[in-house]
């Protein structure tokens, strides 16, 4: 199977279910080993599920969320963004996540969510964008290989009695990384 039978499209409230259970495994896959264990369990479908309908409510932050469609409509992975969180007067651009169920990965699907999160982005006036990567993730590569810089900075996160430790990437030019090209 390649990610040509699969399809992006834009994430609705009727999703949400399916959505956080995607969430929700691919948080446990992602994270299991890297963080503490209370950090990974943490991250339930029913947690998922609050953020996710509480995101898809008008905000101030031009919030989008797409969907990666397997044939047969389940839902496998997902893109969401909108402004910076920390300072959304900026302009800044902020891809809060990108989730892919770990069978999916490796097809070309990641990188089509990551297309159509920047087309949403351009078309709110955005041009550049950040995002905030676990340090010791072994997925920092896939941002890379999308043409994101790596910039000094850390953000930390306190869990229980550990620190979990985030890098920036960075795009400065959006339209250098747009499906449209």
């Amino acid at each position: 199977m390649n990610n040509e039978n699969f399809k992006i499209r834009p994430g609705v409230l009727a999703d949400v279910p399916a959505i956080s259970k995607a969430y929700a495994e691919s948080w446990r896959t992602t994270y299991e080993g890297l963080v503490p264990d209370l950090f990974v369990r943490g991250m339930t479908v029913e947690a998922a599920i609050k953020i996710f309908t509480d995101s898809l409510q008008p905000n101030q932050y031009s919030y989008f969320l797409h969907v990666a469609e397997a044939p047969g409509g389940r839902i496998v992975g997902f893109a969401d963004g909108g402004k910076e969180r920390s300072h959304p007067e900026s302009g800044m651009a902020e891809l809060y996540a990108i989730y892919l169920l770990k069978e999916f990965q490796g097809l070309g699907i990641g990188r089509d969510l990551f297309k159509a999160a920047v087309d949403s982005l351009i078309r709110s006036g955005m041009t550049n964008m950040i995002v905030w990567v676990l340090e010791q993730s072994p997925y920092r590569k896939f941002y890379e290989s999308m043409g994101g810089k790596l910039e000094p900075g850390i953000k930390r996160l306190d869990v229980v009695d550990q620190q979990i430790r985030l890098v920036p990437y960075r795009w400065t030019d959006l339209r250098n990384n747009s499906r449209r090209e």
